[in-house]
């Protein structure tokens, strides 16, 4: 398959502000290998101008943290903020002069990493105390990081931005870092069911597979072309990959031969669907949703 150069995403700037997103939160049930949500999914943040995106449950899957644009409106600086499921309450974790995205738990550490703006522009990996304390930079020499996903407490895949983006797994004991792709998408994943990544890889201008990285052998494998070229995808506990698409939300169970299979129609919301995330037990499903109209 041949492939071809992915347009440079950066981070939103303090010149640009991000887009207007909403986080949305279902019950998730599954019967046969099928997934379908329980009753639709309630906005938890309720704010359609203002820019709150990126969720990730934390290992109890009890909350989830993400990145929300600050609330004092200064220019689309964004900070970590994060939402309790029982109490329904937001509370903001990160204080700070810099925008920070993409937060994502620390695996073994009460601790969580993000990719940080600094003062000069550089996107770098940094780790927070679960409070947003004690910042510290990981990996000083690896910018301008995109996005970060980890295999374990030592092991991360990093998706790093350049003419062309590539992937690069990288291990905090010794800090060697190894391009392993490129011309990858936004969309980057520990399998929760064996010692591989899954990421997006574009092959033409409308076409992307979410392929498997073994980190041991650097070996690449594609599973399944995604949907209308899109990026990003998330796994249940038990490995079914679930990816929207406009107002809908598929899934890809790989032990069935079924291909995508449409499992919620959403389409009566008004709204388009982007980043998915589901908690560690499997119960719940966090979606990112923006009005179409």
């Amino acid at each position: 398959m041949a492939c071809v150069a992915v347009p440079v995403i950066m981070a939103p700037t303090a010149a640009q502000a991000p887009p207007g997103t909403d986080i949305l939160i279902a019950d998730l049930g599954t019967f046969n290998g099928v997934y379908y949500l329980v009753g639709d999914p309630k906005n938890v943040t309720k704010r359609p101008e203002a820019y709150d995106n990126q969720p990730f449950f934390t290992p109890d899957s009890r909350s989830i943290l993400f990145t929300a644009s600050y609330e004092d409106g200064n220019d689309g600086q964004t900070e970590i903020h994060r939402y309790y499921l029982s109490a329904n309450r937001i509370a903001r974790i990160t204080r700070t002069g810099e925008s920070e995205y993409s937060p994502t738990p620390v695996p073994g550490d009460r601790a969580f990493s993000a990719i940080r703006v600094e003062a000069d522009s550089t996107q770098r990996l940094w780790r927070f105390t679960m409070e947003g304390m004690d910042p510290e930079v990981l990996l000083p020499n690896v910018a301008p990081v995109g996005y970060h996903a980890w295999a374990d407490p030592n092991t991360l895949l990093l998706f790093v931005l350049g003419e062309p983006s590539t992937l690069r797994l990288a291990d905090l004991r010794t800090e060697r870092v190894e391009i392993v792709a490129e011309n990858v998408g936004r969309s980057i994943h520990k399998i929760p069911t064996r010692n591989a990544f899954s990421f997006t890889q574009r092959v033409s201008d409308d076409e992307t597979w979410i392929t498997e990285l073994d980190p041991n052998t650097k070996k690449t494998t594609p599973l399944v072309r995604t949907r209308s070229g899109g990026d990003f995808h998330a796994w249940t506990p038990d490995g079914t990959v679930l990816m929207a698409d406009g107002g809908s939300i598929y899934q890809w169970n790989p032990d069935l031969a079924a291909g995508w299979q449409l499992i919620a129609d959403l389409r009566g919301m008004g709204l388009e669907f982007s980043r998915l995330a589901v908690s560690p037990d499997g119960t719940k499903i966090a979606v990112v949703g923006r009005a179409t109209n």
